[in-house]
């Protein structure tokens, strides 16, 4: 009766652990679209605060940018030479257009001096 008690407990044990490692590993994606945005403001703003070293707080959060469009290159837009938003479905934006774009902030390039996007979705234009 003991031996069938321990081997229970074990089997339990092992199935709640897997649930949990199933359910860990497998999480739903992210909704950046349905997000609340920790930063608003303009790619001017967010670029000087990457720039002075006070942007690790945005890292892997929502923010909302807006500017104008410096560059448009295949599946990303680069709003006043400082925020490069890359887009799963590219938007149809020409050069000089003012825009405000959302999406996940996944870093700075220091050489280029560039805030970088990605999940960005156009929220005006």
């Amino acid at each position: 009766m003991k031996k069938k008690s321990v081997f229970m407990i074990v089997t339990l044990v092992l199935v709640v652990g897997a649930y949990s490692g199933y359910r860990y590993l497998y999480k739903d994606h992210r909704n950046i679209a349905e997000e609340d945005a920790v930063f608003t403001g303009t790619a001017q703003q967010i670029q000087e605060r990457f720039a002075q070293g006070e942007g690790d707080g945005l890292l892997n959060q929502t923010v909302i940018v807006s500017g104008t469009v410096s560059q448009v290159e295949e599946g990303s837009v680069t709003l006043d030479e400082k925020v490069q938003s890359v887009f799963a479905q590219m938007p149809s934006v020409s050069e000089g257009a003012q825009v405000t774009v959302k999406g996940r902030c996944i870093g700075y390039d220091d050489l280029f001096e560039v805030v970088k996007l990605d999940q960005s979705q156009l929220t005006t234009q």
